[in-house]
């Protein structure tokens, strides 16, 4: 896999923790890829610079914003970040896909709570 710098990537430290961030440098030789977390299973990595092996990475979609479930995701970024602005922007752009989606009259439709860890299924 090849990863270049702002590639928005997840993957997991030599710790083991979950990371999902960005590429800020990458070191081809050594196989390292410097990463700016932005979402993480160990609060304390939230903000900081991490370096993981580039095997250890995966890269996100380009275009996050085509679909539903990427945008709740990255809601879910905006506000562990308390980014209000890309918040609204965000919700802005989902507020979008429902409408399109409404099947009545009023674009309200409740179809009960969405676990998105896929941890729960309905029978």
């Amino acid at each position: 896999m090849r990863i270049e710098v702002s590639d928005w990537v997840q993957g997991k430290t030599v710790d083991g923790e979950f990371i999902h961030g960005y590429i800020e440098t990458v070191d081809a030789q050594k196989g390292i890829a410097r990463v700016r977390v932005v979402q993480s299973d160990n609060e304390e990595a939230v903000g900081r610079v991490i370096g993981v092996r580039e095997s250890w990475l995966r890269s996100l979609p380009v275009n996050p914003l085509a679909d539903k479930n990427n945008v709740e995701s990255l809601i879910d970024i905006a506000l562990a970040t308390f980014d209000e602005a890309w918040f609204n922007e965000l919700t802005d752009h989902l507020n979008g896909f429902e409408s399109k989606n409404s099947k009545n009259g009023n674009g309200i439709r409740y179809k009960g709570p969405i676990n998105r860890l896929g941890l729960f299924e309905k029978k």
